[in-house]
């Protein structure tokens, strides 16, 4: 029997939308071990079993693949940190807290490289990192019942550098129990805002 009588299962075809999703897709699956600025396109074309010359198809450079998942990053990570419909205020701010901290504790490394690629003046990185800033800047002045002026925002934008700093080296090197970390930063941010 020749083999191409075998029945087989019809190959599909995806949409362009559905190959980029699959590409970004396979971008976050290796953030968790992997910086953004480190994956492969020979890697991530492997994953995908498609070329590397036409994953270009669908991202025209590089650059615009590595933006597509840190994107998809930051806006995976907004979903997991943003609270949910209802919740108190008081448990909005201590939800997030903690939800950050448990987000740097597994994606260290990622969230890092994005930190510092933002810091360092990748300017596809800092533009992301500062649309998400803005998001959580807004939620935590909701959140807190403070009125939207360049004062407060600038004092919880502070707040929010020191956490990721602090957050950070605490994830490499715990001097304190998380609840102690998450009863500092709180304290930290309630202080600031007191004094706005």
């Amino acid at each position: 029997m020749a083999a191409s009588s075998t029945p087989g299962s019809p190959r599909l075809r995806r949409t362009a939308g559905d190959r980029r999703a699959q590409l970004v897709q396979i971008g976050l699956e290796l953030l968790p071990t992997t910086p953004v600025q480190e994956l492969t396109i020979d890697e991530v074309a492997r994953r995908a079993g498609i070329s590397r010359s036409l994953l270009f198809h669908y991202f025209a450079t590089k650059r615009e693949y590595y933006t597509a998942v840190t994107r998809a990053a930051a806006d995976f990570m907004l979903d997991h940190l943003l609270p949910s419909p209802g919740t108190s205020p008081e448990e909005q701010v201590s939800g997030m807290l903690d939800r950050y901290v448990g987000w740097v504790e597994t994606f260290r490394e990622s969230h890092l490289a994005f930190v510092r690629g933002a810091g360092g003046g990748d300017p596809w990185v800092a533009e992301v990192y500062e649309e998400t800033r803005e998001r959580l800047v807004q939620v935590a002045l909701t959140a807190l019942e403070l009125p939207d002026d360049v004062r407060r925002r600038q004092l919880v934008l502070a707040w929010f550098a020191f956490t990721e700093d602090l957050v950070g080296s605490w994830a490499d090197e715990p001097t304190m129990s998380r609840p102690e970390l998450l009863a500092l930063l709180r304290d930290v941010l309630d202080r600031l805002v007191a004094h706005s």
